[in-house]
């Protein structure tokens, strides 16, 4: 009998806890001010490490590195510092290295930690005018939509266990704009009253797949596929899509205003708000919009267009700041152009962008809004976000949480704890 071969030892570095923290309690800063950043690296009982090899870089909002360091640790922490002369953003990023000074793996993936700040955004302003027809574009938007009736198919999905006795749910299709409907799935409690529930719609990031069951006590909730595709498919059938007909779908007819991809999401995005608006259920009063990156986007969309939205949670939002680049920042995702000495390189795609940027739809907002910004985020980079941020109505109430040893983060606290309080007012109504 052969003794089976033990599995091999893991290295040691795959259980250190590589940190980077600010040194002050704050996130924002006055242009000029020195920023600290403190570098720890701890094994896995949190005794310091020395004689590793790690490398850190500190950039700006434009992606330029300002320090490029590879050092060894000696058991103490290590201590960066950083200045912007200009309102922006400035962010630290350490990553565990071999001897040869190549980035050491876990699972595939490098071992990596970082923090940001920011200085003055309140000074950031939007990289683009809005255009002159901004609204009567969107206004003819929703017209079109307008013609077409809002005509649902709903389709039971059955539950199981202890949802099953407490919630109802569909698989939904909304007729929308060029034959490609609302797809999504609707739940709610069992035998609510009529206009006894709020309603929250909630939007998909970037990426293609099935709308979600999300189950909330109290409410209505339309959880909505980005793509009007079905839901609840095999894997297979989501990577089909996205490695075929929808690969690359954000930068599709980006060049044509009327044609551009997001439009008819955009539509969709309402769409979604009107199907709900027919509920016997809503309570007339509670629509609530909420996502994360492309989420997000769709949440100031639906917010912006259709006045009865009551609150807007938008995290960390994608198609923000578009122009930015043409500043001196990066632009939100997907930048949609390249800029060269201040001018953008496809002239047509630069004009298209702006009707699609959330730095004028947010000129329109007048439900509270919470927003979220991660201040190692390179995909909505916290410049674009506050860029929207500050175009919002001095008269809208406006919230920003600032998640500084973070990245592209989904979650958004204080505007789950809005959402909450107003379903935990609907409790035993």
């Amino acid at each position: 009998k052969v003794a089976e071969s033990a599995a091999p030892a893991r290295p040691a570095y795959e259980s250190y806890q590589l940190k980077v923290t600010p040194v002050q309690k704050k996130n924002v800063y006055r242009a000029g001010e020195k920023i600290q950043f403190r570098i720890t690296l701890a094994d896995k009982t949190g005794k310091p490490v020395a004689g590793q090899k790690i490398g850190y870089a500190v950039s700006s909002g434009d992606g330029k590195l300002q320090k490029n360091i590879i050092t060894k640790t000696d058991g103490n922490p290590l201590f960066c510092e950083a200045s912007l002369d200009a309102p922006g953003w400035i962010q630290v990023r350490a990553t565990l290295l071999d001897e040869n000074g190549k980035p050491l793996l876990k699972r595939k993936r490098a071992i990596l930690s970082g923090a940001g700040a920011m200085v003055e955004p309140d000074k950031i302003r939007a990289g683009c005018d809005e255009p002159a027809d901004f609204r009567k574009f969107w206004d003819d938007q929703k017209a079109a939509l307008a013609k077409i009736p809002v005509r649902a198919e709903k389709t039971a999905v059955p539950l199981t266990g202890r949802q099953a006795d407490r919630f109802q749910c569909y698989d939904v299709k909304v007729d929308c704009v060029n034959n490609v409907p609302v797809s999504g799935y609707l739940t709610m409690p069992l035998n609510a009253r009529p206009k006894s529930l709020p309603a929250v719609v909630s939007y998909h990031g970037a990426g293609v797949r099935s709308a979600s069951r999300i189950f909330r006590n109290n409410a209505i909730f339309f959880d909505v596929n980005a793509h009007g595709i079905l839901n609840g498919q095999k894997r297979e059938y989501y990577n089909k899509l996205n490695n075929n007909e929808l690969r690359s779908y954000y930068y599709r007819n980006k060049n044509d205003r009327e044609k551009f991809y997001f439009r008819d999401m955009y539509l969709r995005v309402l769409r979604a708000l009107d199907y709900v608006k027919t509920l016997p259920e809503w309570d007339g009063k509670n629509l609530i919009v909420l996502g994360s990156s492309q989420g997000g986007a769709q949440s100031i969309v639906a917010a912006s267009l259709d006045p009865q939205v009551s609150l807007c949670l938008t995290g960390v939002p994608a198609m923000s700041d578009h122009s930015g680049n043409l500043l001196g920042r990066q632009s939100g995702w997907p930048r949609l152009f390249a800029a060269k000495n201040g001018k953008p390189v496809d002239v047509k795609t630069a004009e298209v962008s702006k009707y699609y940027d959330n730095v004028n739809f947010a000129k329109y907002i007048k439900a509270p809004v919470y927003m979220t910004v991660g201040m190692i985020d390179n995909t909505c980079v916290p410049t674009s976000v506050y860029a929207v941020f500050n175009n919002l109505p001095a008269a809208t109430e406006k919230h920003m949480t600032i998640f500084a040893t973070e990245g592209h983060v989904g979650k958004n606290p204080a505007g789950y704890k809005a959402l909450n309080r107003i379903l935990r007012s609907k409790a035993g109504k």
